[in-house]
């Protein structure tokens, strides 16, 4: 037997498939960022040349904010796709060498029963995906809102 036995709250076909829904998302969250930036003249806006002016005369740059919040989340998210294999062999590793369920943990468990209560891996996934995938549309609710007339 050389694949390790599955855990009971991980199932890497369902979580390949919401990381790849999630990485389409980011991509596309990032493409239309782009667009509005390469595309859409800010001048007549509240954002000169894509920059977020602020009192202490420091502006901050949309191209920054698409880079940090839309391009990095989405790269890394590419990035755990082509390396699946290893990502999921590191979350079995991980839970098989200190797998306890919590009842285990707090020594009320009957070892004859099935786990009542386990980590809900796939869910915390979901979940993380899905904040990831709004952490990526920040930069466009940042040009939409306060920098183009359509905002205000």
């Amino acid at each position: 037997m050389t694949e390790s036995p599955p855990l009971l709250d991980f199932d890497p076909a369902f979580c390949r498939r919401v990381a790849k829904w999630g990485a389409a998302i980011c991509l596309t969250w990032l493409s239309i960022a782009v667009c509005i930036l390469a595309l859409v003249d800010p001048t007549g806006g509240a954002c000169p040349g894509w920059i977020i002016p602020s009192k202490n005369g420091q502006g901050t740059s949309l191209w920054a904010l698409v880079g940090l919040f839309t391009a990095f989340p989405a790269l890394w998210l590419c990035f755990i796709l082509v390396r699946w294999p290893g990502f999921t062999r590191i979350v079995r590793e991980s839970g098989q060498a200190n797998y306890k369920r919590f009842l285990e943990t707090k020594g009320w468990d009957d070892p004859s029963k099935a786990a009542s209560v386990i980590f809900p891996f796939d869910l915390v996934f979901v979940a993380i995906i899905a904040g990831l995938c709004l952490f990526c549309s920040i930069p466009i609710w940042t040009m939409i809102l306060p920098c183009l007339p359509i905002g205000r």
